[in-house]
């Protein structure tokens, strides 16, 4: 890490967004930025799936998605490289084209977001390779959707914090808690899993090697946490829980083809 700051993006009596922008160097000198929203409250961290219904997040994630796509469509289509020889403009527009179909294969669906004064606001773009950023002549573009075009979407807690912007809105996680939880996969392989990570909706890592590996919270189904880990577009394992009265996950874990595990966590 060469360099670290950050900006206050808002600061309300219901809703702080952070924005941290960075420099490190690896194989060449790189820059990130990654927000942050909390709810003032509790100090706890936001995600989109408690401002947002599932059939409402999944429909904001629609509309960027089709934004996105959009967007690169109109670029290939217009084909008039900015100053670029043969090579160069077939790079980038194999680039895009890969692009086009990493967003309707679901695999940008936890895109960098941020809560502003009076508008939530999606960025999309490709995320190039270092060697040919210069090529991205789209870059990160931000989708900007008022509070009251989003209401519809809202959760009970969202619209209390967005709409109505009070500050001692309850929070009801419909089932989904935050928090650091230990256990086992059929009893042998020792893991732990964790829920509203900065990263994600949630990951879990081997004990034995503390290697987080990314998970993605899919829809419920009746009543159950379901948490998946991809690759490629393809899901290649899967968590089943649901919650005890002692507030444990009892489920299981499944690869496409094996037979299921079981798996107990507190």
């Amino acid at each position: 890490m060469t360099s670290l700051d950050y900006q206050v993006v808002t600061n309300t009596k219901g809703v702080l967004s952070i924005v941290f922008n960075g420099e490190y160097t690896g194989a060449y000198p790189s820059t990130f930025s990654q927000s942050y929203q909390f709810e003032t409250q509790t100090g706890q961290p936001l995600f989109l799936a408690t401002l947002f219904t599932e059939d409402g997040a999944r429909k904001l994630r629609d509309r960027v998605d089709a934004m996105q796509i959009h967007d690169i469509d109109a670029f290939l289509q217009a084909a008039q490289p900015n100053g670029l020889d043969q090579q160069e403009a077939e790079i980038q527009a194999d680039l895009y084209r890969e692009c086009r179909e990493n967003v309707r294969a679901g695999l940008y669906d936890e895109r960098e977001w941020q809560l502003r004064a009076d508008a939530l606001v999606m960025i999309r773009g490709c995320g190039f390779p270092h060697a040919v950023r210069a090529l991205n002549d789209l870059g990160d573009e931000e989708s900007r959707f008022d509070y009251d075009t989003l209401a519809p979407w809202l959760s009970e807690f969202g619209r209390c914090l967005l709409l109505e912007r009070r500050s001692d809105c309850p929070l009801r996680r419909s089932g989904f808690r935050d928090g650091v939880f230990l256990g086992s996969i059929d009893g042998r392989y020792p893991v732990t899993l964790v829920l509203g990570a900065w990263s994600g909706p949630a990951w879990y890592a081997y004990d034995k090697y503390k290697v987080p590996i990314r998970l993605h919270q899919e829809a419920s189904r009746d009543g159950a946490v379901v948490l998946t880990r991809r690759a490629d577009g393809e899901t290649t394992e899967t968590f089943t829980f649901q919650w005890t009265d002692d507030g444990d996950l009892v489920g299981r874990w499944q690869r496409p083809g094996r037979p299921p595990l079981p798996v107990h966590l507190h």
